[in-house]
């Protein structure tokens, strides 16, 4: 898969930040260094009083190598032949080495005006400094990725009368265990806050029920191809996760999905359409009429999609 290129504008917009982060951290800790006190303010309660004190220094060199390794990763990304899977290591790396920095230097600043208070305020302002540092970094990476290419298979060698149909299944166990997991917080939290309030137990308890009943209704599904369309549905509770009825479909391959390419695993949602994905792997493509597409990562993508294919030769036809 060839890249879009890269120009001097998007490299400097990718890594900037992060840099200008490990750079201005590592020079207001050399600066300060013989001004520090030994014991600063290293942990603030609620109220924003100190409660906590130590070193400065660890957290320091936390944050410098937290910094280092986000300069480092938004390099390695510009040359990731998957530009979307880059940005999102971007994100990441544009999201902690600022936000780390900053708050360093702010409790640094704090212990040297004598002040043992951490107004709250300022969490605000280290999120903020995230946004900006992620939406000058992001957006250039993913606008240069290529388009993913998509394969396009040969319709079956079937006779015209012939019944064509395929069917495969696909899971995650994350899913399944992300699943469970999240039923019983939910069950472990309403009981501690019930005793607190009993609403709040229930919405918190309800959350995460729901939660954990989305992930086990996507922890197994199966994927047929008929003379109705493309269908995914839930393996156990047979819930309907995805339809493309045949006349929707404009035209339809198959194509190595990567995570990065739709935002992560699971069921994703964006501009380019809905994917199901639980692998790095082959997948179903189904392009629609009027725009967007439905993906769907399964191991015989590629029979697939040719059963969908000669599917759509047949009502075209």
């Amino acid at each position: 898969m060839t890249t879009g290129r890269t120009t001097i504008g998007t490299r400097l917009a990718v890594v900037t930040p992060s840099a200008v982060a490990l750079v201005t951290l590592a020079v207001t800790g050399a600066v300060l260094a013989p001004r520090l006190p030994a014991r600063i303010g290293t942990h603030f309660g609620a109220d924003g009083s100190a409660d906590g004190f130590g070193s400065p220094w660890p957290f320091f060199w936390i944050a410098l190598a937290v910094a280092a390794a986000s300069t480092v990763a938004t390099v390695l990304a510009l040359g990731r032949r998957d530009r979307r899977t880059g940005a999102l290591l971007v994100l990441v790396a544009a999201l902690l080495g600022p936000v780390l920095a900053a708050a360093w230097i702010e409790t640094a600043v704090t212990a040297l005006t004598g002040s043992a208070r951490f107004e709250q305020w300022w969490t605000l302002v280290f999120l903020a400094l995230g946004a900006v540092s992620a939406a000058i970094s992001v957006p250039p990476l993913w606008r240069s990725a290529a388009p993913v290419p998509v394969r396009d298979p040969p319709t079956l060698d079937v006779a015209p009368d012939a019944r064509v149909a395929w069917r495969s299944r696909v899971g995650s166990a994350w899913f399944l265990v992300s699943g469970i997991g999240a039923i019983v917080l939910g069950v472990v939290v309403a009981v501690l806050t019930a005793s607190a309030s009993v609403p709040a137990a229930v919405f918190a308890g309800a959350v995460m029920l729901v939660a954990g009943l989305a992930s086990l209704v996507l922890a197994r599904v199966e994927v047929t191809v008929d003379r109705r369309g493309l269908r995914v549905t839930s393996t156990g509770t047979r819930i309907p996760i995805m339809r493309v009825p045949l006349e929707r479909i404009d035209s339809c391959g198959w194509e190595q999905v990567s995570p990065g390419q739709w935002g992560g695993w699971g069921y994703r949602i964006s501009g380019r359409g809905i994917a199901y994905v639980t692998r790095t792997g082959p997948g179903i493509v189904v392009r629609l009429r009027g725009g967007g597409a439905r993906v769907v990562t399964v191991a015989d993508a590629e029979r697939g999609a040719a059963a969908l294919r000669t599917m759509i030769g047949r009502a075209g036809a």
